[in-house]
């Protein structure tokens, strides 16, 4: 009998990981209450992504984009860029032209600009902060009456030859960290918070848009109720932290790669001395995947079938 309750675990257990996860609706919970005109709501309407335009991506090549198997960082983290040599400046690329480098500008080059496809347009003082209304605008509540959202990060990969001809096509990343950072007012006491971190376990090419994907982790910031309580799933399934105490939620965003062609050339690369460096800029979308609670219950019978199992057995000895 227990083999037989273990076989029904392993298969449920199976038909249980083949359920794909859900793109549930999405809000986010400040815990204060930004309207100009107060309404008692802390939270902003459901939306189905996090949107960002304008990114201005530093891709560092250790070694030829060209050959296959070439590691590859991007990032828009300064002291990563400085670590591989990076300056500001017209610099002289490998065809002998030249081509101007910069850092990203804050806010505009490294925010979320837009809560995607929102349910109402209450979005409790959202903003993207390039323009007006920039962050900690006014003073709701002594905080500030606009808040919003930047993020950094590092991925890592390598040139992939995808034809078979010797050449790279394009970059697959295996690794890595994509970090959300709360913005608010100067008296906002949780302005510069890492909301949330999200790790990086892969990436495929789809049609004009490299997707990326990875899982949600709360290990390093998630003893700060700010943080458990921020992100939220519109249709009822708990903060994604609580959500996080119980299971990996999957993760995908999708950089859109309108940068052509996808492995740079001679005319785009400048040569630090350390690494060959190429600037884009990159748009796309962060969208958050919460566990179907149907995948939930499956593993609770399975381990309900097996408790049953091992108290019949006590019951014959």
């Amino acid at each position: 009998m227990i083999k037989q309750a273990k076989l029904a675990l392993a298969a449920l257990a199976l038909t249980a990981a083949a359920i794909p996860a859900m793109a549930a609706p999405l809000y986010i919970d400040t815990g204060a209450d930004f309207a100009a005109d107060p309404n008692g709501s802390t939270r902003t309407a459901n939306f189905t992504t996090l949107g960002y335009t304008g990114t201005l991506a530093t891709s560092i090549y250790l070694g030829s984009p060209a050959t296959p198997g070439t590691t590859v960082i991007d990032t828009n983290i300064p002291s990563v860029m400085n670590f591989y040599g990076f300056s500001a400046g017209t610099h002289t690329t490998l065809s002998g032209g030249t081509a101007s480098f910069n850092y990203p500008n804050f806010p505009s080059q490294n925010n979320i600009d837009s809560l995607n496809n929102p349910s109402s347009t209450d979005l409790n003082g959202f903003t993207g902060g390039a323009s007006f209304p920039q962050y900690g605008f006014g003073n709701v509540g002594g905080v500030g009456g606009a808040w919003g959202l930047t993020y950094s990060y590092q991925i890592v990969g390598k040139t992939v030859d995808r034809d078979g001809d010797g050449v790279s096509d394009y970059v697959q990343y295996t690794g890595g960290i994509f970090s959300l950072i709360y913005q608010g007012g100067a008296s906002d006491p949780n302005t510069g918070k890492e909301v949330l971190r999200l790790i990086v376990t892969g990436s495929d090419i789809q049609l004009t848009n490299l997707n990326v994907s990875g899982y949600v982790d709360y290990s390093t910031n998630g003893g700060d109720t700010f943080v458990q309580n921020f992100f939220n799933s519109g249709d009822g399934l708990g903060s994604l932290y609580s959500n996080w105490l119980l299971n990996n939620i999957s993760v995908s965003w999708v950089l859109n790669t309108n940068v052509d062609p996808p492995i740079p050339t001679a005319s785009q690369l400048w040569n630090t001395g350390s690494a060959l460096i190429r600037q884009s800029d990159l748009n796309g979308t962060l969208a958050i995947n919460v566990p179907e609670p149907g995948s939930l219950a499956l593993v609770g019978l399975a381990l309900a079938g097996l408790g049953f199992a091992q108290r019949r057995r006590a019951l014959r000895k």
